[in-house]
């Protein structure tokens, strides 16, 4: 997980233009180990959320079934 002030490298990244919003998805890791690094940039704000590796995939489930319920 990471911790603050700790050096990390990029190990993926992508980035979206939705609406009037920057996301930046990228996989990350340090110390600590990998992770999971979602900020938006929006009117000149900067919002992160981080999210632990062992827990990508329960992320993973619970966006897809958020997904599946639109349609």
């Amino acid at each position: 997980m990471k911790r603050e002030g700790a050096k990390s490298r990029v190990i993926s990244s992508d980035k979206l233009h939705i609406e009037n919003k920057t996301i930046f998805v990228d996989l990350k890791e340090n110390d600590g180990g990998k992770f999971l690094q979602i900020a938006e940039l929006s009117n000149d704000r900067r919002s992160t959320v981080v999210i632990p590796h062992s827990g990508l995939s329960a992320f993973v489930d619970a966006i897809q079934k958020i997904a599946d319920s639109k349609e």
